[in-house]
C-alpha cells in the first residue's frame, strides 16, 4: 500500500513539475512587448507602409519578433476633432531573428482607408526598426518616418 501511495505521489508530483515548465513556455512565447508604435496613420492612394525589423545587438539566441496591425474607422467628429475606434486588429506569428537577419512586412493604403497603426513587438528592447512610406505605382520611398516610432513600454 506504502508502495502504491509512493507511486503515485511521485507520478503526481512529476505532472505538476511538467505542468509548471509547460506554463513557463507558454509565457515566454507571449512576452513579446511593443518596442516601437507608428501611431495612427493614413496613406494615400498607391501608397503603402513598410516596416523592417533588423536583430540589432543581440546575443547568439536571436530575438523574436511579431508586427501587429489595427485598422480605425471615423466614428465622430466634435469642433474639427476626429475621434476615430478600432475596426480590427491582427498580430503576425513570432519570427525569430539571429544576429544579421531582419523581416520586413508592407501595409498598403487599400486595407485601411480610415488610418492604421502598426506596431512591432519583441522580446528584446534593441531590435532596429525603419518606417517608409513607399509610392507603389513607382516604388520609390517617399518618406522616411524618422522619430515617428514612439518605443513601447518595455
Amino acid at each position: 500500500m506504502k508502495r502504491k501511495m509512493t507511486f503515485s505521489l511521485t507520478l503526481t508530483l512529476s505532472l505538476l513539475l511538467s505542468l509548471i515548465g509547460f506554463a513557463e513556455t507558454v509565457q515566454g512565447q507571449q512576452r513579446l512587448k511593443p518596442v516601437d508604435d507608428t501611431g495612427v496613420i493614413t496613406l494615400g492612394t498607391n501608397e503603402m507602409l513598410r516596416l523592417t525589423v533588423a536583430a540589432g545587438d543581440v546575443n547568439g539566441d536571436g530575438c523574436a519578433v511579431q508586427f501587429r496591425q489595427v485598422a480605425y474607422m471615423p466614428s465622430s467628429c466634435n469642433g474639427g476633432v476626429c475621434k476615430h475606434t478600432v475596426v480590427s486588429q491582427s498580430t503576425s506569428a513570432p519570427v525569430t531573428l539571429m544576429p544579421g537577419e531582419a523581416a520586413v512586412i508592407d501595409f498598403n493604403a487599400d486595407g485601411f482607408p480610415d488610418g492604421f497603426r502598426a506596431m512591432v513587438l519583441s522580446d528584446k528592447p534593441n531590435v532596429k526598426v525603419n518606417a517608409m512610406v513607399i509610392d507603389m505605382t513607382t516604388g520609390k520611398i517617399i518618406c522616411v518616418l524618422v522619430g515617428i516610432m514612439v518605443p513601447g513600454p518595455h
